[in-house]
């Protein structure tokens, strides 16, 4: 099965929306997706600014696929990209 997710938003929304698609996934696209989430979740959180940086937008775009052979993970890959802007959103 494969699964693919495209956000963008402040890093701590994103984090949030990775975990509210997890509850829309079923079967191996679930069990793949929940195996790279807490991954994801770390990768976008450590994407911030504190005082004089502003914290930036982030673009997450990420896919996997893989398969299971009588319930035994067989293969899996994951292809993640994320951006962080600085720009000011007019």
């Amino acid at each position: 099965m494969s699964w693919g997710i495209s956000l963008i938003g402040k890093a701590v929304n994103v984090a949030t929306a990775l975990d509210d698609h997890s509850t829309k996934l079923e079967g191996q696209s679930k069990v793949e997706f929940d195996a790279a989430l807490p991954a994801l979740r770390t990768l976008v959180l450590e994407n911030f600014g504190k005082e004089s940086y502003p914290e930036p937008v982030i673009r997450l775009d990420a896919s996997g696929t893989g398969y299971a052979r009588e319930g035994e993970q067989m293969s899996r890959n994951c292809t993640v990209k994320i951006e962080p802007f600085y720009s000011k959103l007019v």
